[in-house]
């Protein structure tokens, strides 16, 4: 796995308030950056199955889900430090039990952290499709993170991405169908996702990127496979 950063953080420099919330409280909540794989009952207390959100920003729709789906754990990975804060205030606000943050490159957490064949749903809403094209090497959907995330799903778990972009859309199913029967389980095409929350359609979500992409009248793409393992 190459070093090349699938990210670049801009934001105003933390006021004084959010700097001194953010020491307080953010490690009641968090799941620290660590050389080894984690173990989800230390930090949730049950054994219910785990979805990871990868790349929430400042959005509300991973407070919403985890407000409505409690009979999921809740995993969100960010490297945008007021999208931490703000998503933080949420959880506090609204006593949230089942949601747990992560403020970390979602490569390391996923090549150390996460055990192999522990995760129910995996699920990206606009991740930076980097249009231009010396800058698509930064893409972070390429074919060895993907494999990475097959392998930490679970049986009959799922990957979701939503993108705006055709041409990071055709990149990622390219990736996938090009290693799909390479491994030791299989990878179809699904349509389970519209299953997984209740009374939930993905496309009413308010997100700044989907916002934009409507506004726009951009064409929204939907990639979603499911794993099936042969043990």
């Amino acid at each position: 796995m190459n070093n090349i950063k699938s990210f670049i953080c801009r934001y105003r420099k933390l006021t004084k308030f959010n700097n001194i919330f953010f020491s307080k409280y953010f490690n009641f909540f968090n799941i620290k950056k660590q050389n080894k794989i984690i173990n989800f009952q230390y930090y949730f207390h049950n054994k219910l199955p785990i979805i990871f959100d990868i790349g929430f920003g400042k959005d509300n729709n991973i407070i919403n889900l985890a407000i409505n789906n409690i009979q999921y754990n809740f995993i969100a990975v960010e490297v945008y430090l007021p999208g931490i804060i703000n998503c933080l205030k949420s959880i506090i606000k609204n006593n949230i039990k089942n949601l747990r943050l992560i403020y970390c490159d979602v490569f390391f957490v996923f090549k150390y952290m996460i055990p192999n064949n522990s995760i129910k749903l995996i699920q990206l809403y606009f991740p930076d499709p980097w249009p231009k094209l010396k800058h698509k090497k930064r893409r972070l959907l390429k074919i060895n993170f993907i494999q990475i995330m097959f392998n930490k799903l679970e049986n009959n778990g799922l990957l979701y991405i939503v993108t705006d972009c055709k041409d990071y859309y055709l990149d990622i199913i390219s990736c996938i169908e090009n290693f799909k029967y390479q491994n030791q389980f299989l990878i179809f095409k699904s349509n389970q996702y519209k299953n997984i929350y209740k009374n939930f359609n993905p496309l009413t979500l308010s997100t700044k990127f989907l916002d934009k992409a409507k506004r726009e009248k951009k064409i929204i793409y939907c990639i979603e496979y499911q794993k099936i393992s042969f043990f």
